[in-house]
């Protein structure tokens, strides 16, 4: 009694899950011809309706020019948008960062139509990602997947040849981008830390 007393408020953010749930036997998932893996992954369930992929190129990628690619970045967002179609974004460092140096330094609303955000080496380009951002949390209030990519590292896969071997819808010489004819396959199991993007449902897998 008499003592102060200190109150102190913590912001609940919402999380939108528009995902499917169906339970994953990761074990029977044979990841050898993803397009994208790893271990470091938030979200849970599948997409099954994306068939989009953006990404920034590695063999022209320089950090000198993170803002431009931010700007393009946009750009490519409202077209999406105006198509009413969703993507996955693959690309170096942090994104969100205020720093250029350390990645893309787009807001939130640049790529809001992206549904699962990748930071993935690119070259020699491999600064240590951050999850600890205010444009990190917005990631799980919307039901964005997230992958944190280092190949070579807990078997993670960012195969950027396939990509490369894809016609692209958009190719500036930074960025490009490419959609296939039918959905991604796309399984994250947050718990586990797992995530996978491959081309059609991987043949072990039963669900």
């Amino acid at each position: 009694a008499g003592q102060q007393q200190i109150f102190n408020l913590l912001q609940i953010r919402p999380i939108i899950d528009n995902q499917d749930n169906r339970p994953i036997d990761w074990s029977k998932v044979d990841v050898s011809d993803a397009l994208i893996y790893g271990e470091n992954a938030l979200g849970i369930g599948m997409m099954g309706d994306i068939a989009d992929i953006i990404y920034i190129k590695g063999d022209t990628f320089d950090s000198l020019s993170t803002e431009k690619i931010a700007e393009e970045l946009l750009e490519f967002n409202n077209r999406m948008q105006d198509e009413k179609r969703s993507y996955i974004l693959v690309g170096p460092g942090r994104w969100g960062s205020s720093d250029s140096a350390l990645g893309i330094p787009v807001r939130w609303a640049d790529i809001s139509g992206a549904r699962l955000i990748a930071e993935a080496a690119v070259g020699s380009y491999c600064p240590e990602p951050s999850q600890g951002t205010h444009f990190f949390h917005n990631l799980t209030s919307f039901g964005v997947g997230y992958f944190t990519i280092a190949p070579g590292i807990d078997g993670a896969v960012y195969n950027a040849d396939a990509l490369d071997a894809l016609d692209a819808v958009y190719d500036d010489g930074l960025v490009r981008a490419v959609r296939l004819d039918g959905p991604l396959y796309i399984a994250i199991n947050g718990r586990k830390g797992v995530g996978v993007v491959a081309t059609q449902a991987p043949a072990k897998n039963d669900i």
